[in-house]
């Protein structure tokens, strides 16, 4: 299993990425340009945090990413991540195609359980 881990924190990206490592290939990115570059088509699911950008409050580069994603390999599972209660972004979210929504800090045990499923 290739895990992406997509976030704007270089501390959240390393203690997900040693959380998560015994799950499979663990692949970190910390923008959406970078995402973009690391994804292919052995990615089975990504997780992505909704704002890439603590500067900028509006800023909403993980829900781009999942349509982008959707679009350009649909066979990979997107769970979004938020430190912030967004009910519009998780709304959005699961209508663009994400199969899960998690706040922040996410329970690790929980997101190997999601994450475990989705492999399957």
């Amino acid at each position: 299993m290739k895990i992406l881990i997509v976030d704007d924190l270089a501390e959240y990206l390393y203690s997900l990425s040693r959380a998560l490592g015994p799950e499979g290939e663990v692949v970190t990115a910390a923008s959406l340009e970078e995402a973009k570059a690391r994804i292919d088509t052995r990615t089975t699911v990504a997780l992505v945090d909704v704002r890439l950008s603590e500067e900028d409050p509006g800023n909403r580069d993980g829900i781009i990413l999942l349509g982008w994603i959707r679009e350009h390999f649909p066979g990979t599972k997107v769970i979004l991540m938020s430190a912030y209660r967004d009910y519009d972004a998780a709304v959005d979210a699961l209508n663009l195609g994400a199969v899960g929504y998690l706040r922040k800090p996410v329970n690790i045990r929980e997101l190997k359980l999601r994450i475990a499923d989705l492999g399957q």
